[in-house]
């Protein structure tokens, strides 16, 4: 079987290149690899979603905004909802959630997290309408995972 292993600080040009390498959406926050198991987080410098890491200066811990930049990211409606119910059943799935953060033009791979809990909050979306909004909290277990393609 062929496989890849990716290993903190790992640097990508682009999505496109991560999606050829993993499988997936190359533009949702939040994709499934269609050649590995695993679940792809994005997170952007620039964005409409608070999304951060904690203790400031660490990678220990990741505060993640679902995805769905219209509407409530908790309604059947939202086109969405299926990953983000994806990253709340990752543990029962067999799904490592490997986390991404773009900086400075290009993606670098963080590590592989868990979902420890999750709270709604209530946050503009894209048309400045309030609307309830999925964050994860989200615990890093590793710095490097290796992933077997299936």
């Amino acid at each position: 079987m062929n496989g890849t292993t990716l290993a903190q600080g790992q640097a990508f040009a682009s999505r496109a290149e991560i999606s050829k390498l993993l499988g997936g959406n190359a533009q949702s926050g939040i994709t499934l690899a269609s050649k590995t198991k695993a679940i792809l987080l994005f997170k952007n410098e620039k964005e409409l979603y608070s999304d951060y890491f904690y203790p400031k200066g660490s990678y220990d811990h990741c505060m993640y905004t679902g995805i769905g930049r219209t509407g409530h990211q908790d309604s059947l409606e939202n086109k969405m909802y299926d990953l983000n119910t994806a990253v709340l059943s990752h543990k029962k799935q067999g799904r490592p959630l490997l986390l991404f953060d773009k900086k400075n033009g290009s993606y670098h791979f963080i590590g592989e997290y868990e979902l420890t809990e999750t709270h709604q909050n209530i946050q503009p979306d894209d048309n400045h309408s309030l609307r309830r909004v999925f964050v994860f909290h989200l615990k890093k277990v590793s710095d490097f995972i290796e992933l077997i393609f299936d």
